[in-house]
């Protein structure tokens, strides 16, 4: 009796005590937390550090003190403690699943950015030396390490009750978003690779970079299928990442049916980002069909329009694709089963609403109202989704037009507008006459008030109709000059038609234009009519402005251009700016031009003014908005800038070899003699091999072209690669290469068409192997691949400088594409090599392997159909690159490429 009694008092006391540590963990928590607030976050660490070391605290605790760790540790720039504290946490509850859960949190939500000092990585900001470097797939890695490490623990918790197994349904659904990480659409094929658990991938130098191409389209298998990941029979069995994200969230689904809508959910939107016809988005609108013309030929295999339910468009990484998805990826089947079966009305209603989005991207109009109407049936307001979905029923079903953006139209030939519109039968026009003088006068009468603070919505002449329409300028609105009905013939299925709409506005002006479209909406914009230009183009120390007829071009003779402009000038002290006026006008010469000094364009501080420019004779009116009219800092020193050509006798040579270069060096001034101004002078040349190192110098004196020229010898051991040849304190380089080469015992050609092909056409062309003493590689196999690219062609006539300039130099007009028709015959101005220019990713068009047949020869067909649809008005360059091993596993490339015109040639 008297031991039971001892053993209870034993018990009795080993409980409070685990009470009193369970309250000490508990104020510890909460004073540890009011530090933060406060603060005082060295303070706030300590305490959250001695939580994480408790060893008694289950279910996940210490791993929420943990993350109040690191954010101390951020905010105390720390952060280079944080793998060495993390790991020491994670050792002492590598025994709780729940733990290792909220540290693979920490890991996959942690700074991945850092620097490598001393051989050691160190996240966050450093200062300092180092290397910059980064630990975003490692941290991915440690993270899925942790999550699989929390499934065999979790494993062998005999009590699964209900809590238990709702929390492990949740633990599998993150283990399939941590497998998902970092590989969305542009990166879903990284899915196909099986991360490797058994060791963490070193640290990356540099900052991360997403490698994903947003346009290189859903990954394919070696016959051009979209890939799918089937749930495997286990996670041991899983052949990728992507049967493994399958395998967790179909076990995650089997511990809780609750979570199948949510998964499904999951699921349906992956496949929909990889395999719907929003993927083509990225080739242009076209492939959607602009809505415009009727007439245009939209039954083809890529019209979206015309899909079946059971069928998708979409992006791959070789290309466009029209197939029919299989049952279980059939992204429209899984939403269709939830909006009609999911557990949630609120399920129900966003599985519907994505169908609706995606039968409005199908351009299958009936069928997305269809949708948006049985989201009304399942919520009701405040739903957010109710409201949304009548609103996307109204846009589509509604009568709806708009004006598209114009031009300046000239006097006397009638503006014509274009006006989209659906479902509309009938439209009523009406024009208002704008008071472009008044206006005018208020901006110079605001102006010279001084303004402290500018209101520069007011010195936006062009925005003057959402001025009007928004704002209180309908003082500018004069009286009503036309009005106009008509009618309409909306397209079926609420697809846009595009009409062009005459005016009858025919006097310059500016004039806001209504368009009521019957039991519809109200469009609105400003058209202006032009019968006098005003053309300013800075020359020596000077400003020269052209005053002509718009529609003429012939010169104004006697206009009088009146300017006005504006400074502001900060007071110091003050907090507060003075405005600066100036005004004066001049007549114009015979030939319609005028001269103003530059420093009449300034004040006595020699500050330019921002100036507008008015014109008038008679009843013609023009004015240049306020610009600045400052003399640009090239303008003489592309002119005088010394210039530097250097050649060498060959691209390519062989150790051993001579090397002959020449250059020249001139002022680029070609309309002076042929002298050139540095004749006798001296300039030193430097070669560098590719390690960088000198391995010539030597000072040459110009002849009187500029030239120079000069020899070396390579020696029998050069380092191979690219050599760099540059003058020495003058602007000059070129280079060549060093390579060991043996000469190929046989050659690829790439036989296709050597004039342009019409788009839509197939294309025909022979790849042939043969030796160079005439017989033809037969026992050999080949690898091809075709590219397409759009094509741009730019020529220009020969020029007497294009030598030293480039062909097209003289060019001096800019592209108008926003003109009507001029794409069609516009010249397009020249694209120097020096500019940023961004290059469009080729499209695979098709690649694969065979062998060379028995007269060394194979043929490769290449339907241009695909292009014509979706690039029907630009031309192309299909590239085609074929690799041939012969038995002696020599390797030889060779290319060709083959012109796709979208219209024929005029010779």
């Amino acid at each position: 009796m008297r031991n039971m009694l001892s053993a209870l008092l034993v018990l009795l006391f080993m409980a409070s005590c685990a009470l009193a540590g369970d309250e000490t963990a508990a104020v510890v928590r909460d004073q540890a937390n009011k530090l933060y607030q406060q603060g005082n976050y060295a303070e706030s660490l300590v305490k959250y550090q001695s939580l994480c070391e408790r060893t008694e605290d289950g279910g996940g605790t210490a791993g929420y003190d943990l993350e109040w760790v690191v954010r101390c540790f951020q905010n105390l720039n720390r952060l280079n403690e944080f793998d060495d504290y993390v790991e020491k946490i994670i050792k002492l509850h590598e025994n709780d699943w729940q733990f290792l859960w909220r540290a693979a949190n920490i890991y996959n939500n942690a700074n991945h950015e850092g620097f490598i000092v001393a051989g050691k990585f160190e996240r966050g900001h450093h200062r300092g030396g180092g290397k910059y470097a980064n630990s975003w797939e490692r941290d991915r890695v440690r993270s899925l390490q942790l999550m699989d490490q929390a499934v065999k623990v979790a494993e062998k918790v005999t009590d699964r009750n209900q809590t238990f197994m709702h929390n492990l349904a949740q633990f599998y659904l993150e283990f399939a978003n941590h497998i998902m990480n970092y590989r969305g659409y542009s990166q879903a094929w990284r899915l196909q690779y099986l991360s490797d658990l058994s060791q963490l991938p070193d640290y990356d130098e540099g900052y991360y970079y997403y490698h994903g191409n947003r346009n290189q389209g859903c990954p394919v298998d070696a016959d051009g299928n979209p890939i799918y990941y089937r749930t495997p029979k286990s996670w041991d069995v899983a052949a990728n990442d992507g049967e493994r994200w399958r395998w967790l969230m179909m076990n995650s689904m089997e511990l809780d049916k609750r979570l199948s809508d949510q998964l499904n959910m999951s699921l349906a939107a992956f496949y929909q980002q990889q395999l719907g016809v929003q993927t083509m988005a990225y080739y242009g609108a076209n492939l959607f069909g602009s809505g415009g013309d009727e007439e245009q030929d939209e039954s083809g295999v890529y019209a979206v329009h015309t899909l079946k339910e059971s069928e998708t468009i979409t992006r791959t990484a070789i290309g466009i694709r029209r197939f029919t998805l299989p049952e279980e990826f059939n992204f429209l089947k899984i939403y269709e089963n939830l909006a009609a079966n999911a557990e949630s009305n609120s399920t129900k209603a966003d599985a519907a609403a994505v169908l609706g989005n995606i039968y409005e991207n199908r351009r299958q109009y009936d069928e997305a109202v269809k949708w948006y109407k049985v989201v009304t049936s399942i919520v009701t307001p405040p739903h957010w989704g109710h409201q949304n979905a009548l609103d996307r029923i109204a846009q589509i079903t509604g009568n709806w037009g708009s004006f598209e953006s114009t031009m300046t139209h000239p006097a006397g030939q009638g503006a014509k507008l274009n006006y989209k519109f659906r479902n509309g039968s009938k439209v009523r026009f009406e024009a208002y006459k704008i008071d472009i003088p008044g206006l005018l006068d208020d901006v110079k009468a605001y102006l010279k008030k001084g303004p402290n603070e500018v209101d520069w919505q007011k010195l936006q002449f062009n925005n003057i109709g959402y001025r009007i329409v928004t704002g209180n300028e309908k003082k500018y609105l004069r009286e009503k000059v036309a009005g106009w009905d008509l009618d309409l013939t909306p397209r079926k299925g609420h697809w846009d038609r595009r009409v062009t709409v005459a005016t009858p506005l025919q006097r310059a002006g500016a004039y806001l234009v209504y368009a009521n479209l019957d039991n519809g909406n109200i469009s609105r914009i400003v058209v202006w009519i032009s019968d006098t230009v005003i053309i300013k183009k800075p020359v020596k120390d000077t400003h020269w402005y052209y005053i002509a007829d718009a529609v003429t071009g012939k010169p104004i003779e006697k206009a009088n251009v009146e300017f006005f402009g504006y400074r502001q000038e900060w007071v110091r002290g003050s907090k507060r700016y003075d405005m600066h006026t100036d005004n004066f006008s001049e007549f114009t010469d015979k030939d319609g031009q005028l001269f103003i000094a530059d420093k009449r364009m300034r004040d006595e501080k020699n500050n330019y003014y921002n100036w507008l420019a008015i014109a008038r004779k008679d009843d013609r009116l023009a004015f240049l908005g306020f610009n600045g009219v400052w003399l640009p800092s090239y303008y003489d020193h592309q002119y005088n800038q010394t210039k530097t050509l250097i050649i060498t006798d060959r691209p390519v040579y062989r150790p051993n070899n001579k090397v002959n270069f020449k250059a020249w060096i001139r002022k680029a001034q070609y309309d002076q003699e042929d002298k050139s101004l540095f004749a006798g002078k001296s300039f030193t040349v430097m070669i560098n091999n590719p390690k960088g190192e000198k391995i010539f110098e030597k000072s040459f004196v110009a002849d009187e072209y500029g030239g120079i020229n000069g020899e070396l010898t390579l020696p029998e051991d050069a380092t191979l690669g690219v050599y760099g040849i540059r003058t020495i304190g003058i602007s000059g380089y070129n280079s060549f290469r060093v390579e060991e080469y043996k000469k190929p015992e046989f050659e690829v050609t790439v036989d296709a068409p050597k004039e342009p092909v019409m788009l839509g056409e197939k294309i025909e062309a022979t790849i042939a192997a043969k030796y160079y003493f005439g017989s033809p590689v037969t026992k050999a196999k080949l690898k091809y691949k075709i590219l397409r690219n759009s094509h741009d062609s730019r020529w220009y006539p020969v020029m007497p400088w294009d030598w030293f300039y480039g062909s097209g130099y003289w060019w001096y007009a800019y592209d108008y594409s926003w003109y009507p028709g001029w794409g069609e015959w516009g010249c397009r101005m020249p694209i120097w090599w020096w500019w940023s220019r961004g290059h469009e990713a080729p499209e695979i068009v098709a690649e694969g392997e065979a062998k060379i047949g028995a007269d060394g020869t194979y043929k490769v067909m290449i339907d241009t159909t695909l292009a014509k649809e979706i690039h029907g008005d630009q031309d192309h360059k299909y590239e085609i690159t074929a690799e041939v091993t012969d038995e002696s596993r020599r390797t030889i490339v060779g290319t060709g490429s083959v012109l796709v015109a979208r219209k024929p040639f005029k010779v």
